[in-house]
């Protein structure tokens, strides 16, 4: 009976490892929190942009450069030309966002995040 008094709690090993999963799972967080935010804060823009636009009158040069304008404000680095496309020939008109963004986390180890939305207009 004696033995199994003692026996209670973690381990040194149990601690470390439970340390370590902490600190990655924290390391993740911190490192992937700000492209979330990024591609969160881009799809309010192009909603917001898009409200009240009709199909007749839209203009893809003007939306592009609208949205570029609020992603230097909002400091958003991200490379339009690859990763917007705006298909007219569907009915209704389609606005894609697909892209991928890399961020490393340490030594030789990157988390690819890869991103697609669309919109109709």
């Amino acid at each position: 009976m004696k033995s199994l008094h003692r026996q209670k709690g973690l381990s040194l090993i149990g601690v470390g490892l439970l340390a370590f999963l902490v600190i990655f799972f924290g390391l993740l967080i911190i490192k992937m929190s700000g492209t979330y935010y990024d591609h969160y804060t881009l799809d309010q823009m192009i909603k917001t942009s898009l409200e009240g636009q009709t199909a007749s009158r839209f203009s893809a040069s003007e939306f592009e450069d609208r949205l570029r304008k609020n992603m230097d404000i909002n400091q958003i680095q991200l490379d339009l030309d690859d990763a917007l496309t705006v298909n007219r020939r569907t009915d209704p008109m389609q606005i894609v966002l697909d892209y991928e963004h890399r961020v490393h986390l340490f030594a030789n180890v990157d988390v690819v995040m890869m991103f697609h939305e669309e919109y109709e207009l």
